[in-house]
């Protein structure tokens, strides 16, 4: 059975300005958290999958990666920053990280031992409950700046989801397609397919994107996520809010430039 997506990381240098902008184009964004291992984000809530505003609050608390963790959500997400804001990681839904390792092995992936972690989060009323998560992700060395991993929430669905937070002014309510730009695009289409993530991913050359979406802009990575297909209940309660960020219009879409948004392509559709 196909995975179905989790949540987004977007990874930017300045999570206030960020949230701003999110709240400016209409979205109802989650207060601050802060992880144990030195980032800290801002949750984007849907229908059954969430945008995570994802940034380095204290960079001393991140552990380098050694031959005993080889791979670092914190180190990866850091060193990311450090050359381009964008969108990052995709997570995928888990009901069992530890058997979708497994999967991912036998697909041929470089996958790391599992990771479990846990935070505290706030409710819409103030109230401080534990959330906890099981990571594991799926590498692959043409994908060193477009990591994808599954995501096993292990806390009361009540703890984490909230009507409050999935409530937004624009009528976001899903994230469709997600755009990955790469000079070897029918390679990891393949790598794709067989982790059984390929048909929430369109993985094009940046001349195919170019083409397809008509923005040729410089912040498009060549071998990375460019971006992500949002679906709104009405067009109408976006689009000026979109405008004014810098969106134009595209054969019935709203359409985000990298440039204007955080280094991410966001293309807005009615459902």
């Amino acid at each position: 059975m196909p995975r179905a997506i989790d949540h987004l990381v977007l990874c930017v240098n300045d999570l206030d300005a960020a949230i701003a902008a999110y709240v400016e184009l209409g979205f109802t964004v989650t207060p601050r958290a802060i992880h144990p291992f030195g980032t800290g984000n801002a949750l984007i809530q849907l229908d059954g999958m969430y945008i995570e505003l994802l940034s380095v609050i204290e960079p001393a608390k991140i552990a380098e990666t050694d031959l005993a963790s080889p791979f670092s959500f914190a180190v990866y997400n850091r060193d990311y920053l450090r050359h381009r804001e964008g969108m990052s990681m995709l997570a995928l839904q888990s009901h069992d990280a530890e058997k979708d390792r497994e999967d991912f092995m036998a697909a041929g992936a470089a996958v790391p031992r599992v990771f479990h972690f846990e935070r505290d989060a706030k409710t819409p009323q103030g109230d401080e409950v534990g959330v906890a998560f099981s990571l594991a992700f799926a590498n692959h060395p043409l994908l060193r700046n477009a990591v994808s991993f599954v995501c096993q929430h292990r806390h009361p669905p009540q703890n984490f989801y909230f009507p409050e937070y999935q409530s937004h002014q624009n009528t976001a309510c899903a994230i469709g397609k997600v755009f990955l730009s790469h000079w070897a695009a029918d390679a990891v289409r393949e790598f794709y397919q067989g982790i059984d993530v390929d048909e929430v991913i369109e993985a094009l050359h940046g001349d195919e994107l170019i083409d397809r979406y008509g923005i040729d802009d410089p912040n498009f990575p060549t071998d990375g996520f460019a971006g992500f297909e949002l679906i709104v209940d009405d067009m109408s309660k976006i689009v000026d809010a979109a405008k004014s960020l810098g969106a134009i219009y595209k054969k019935d879409q709203l359409i985000l430039p990298p440039s204007k948004f955080f280094g991410v392509m966001v293309v807005i559709t009615a459902k």
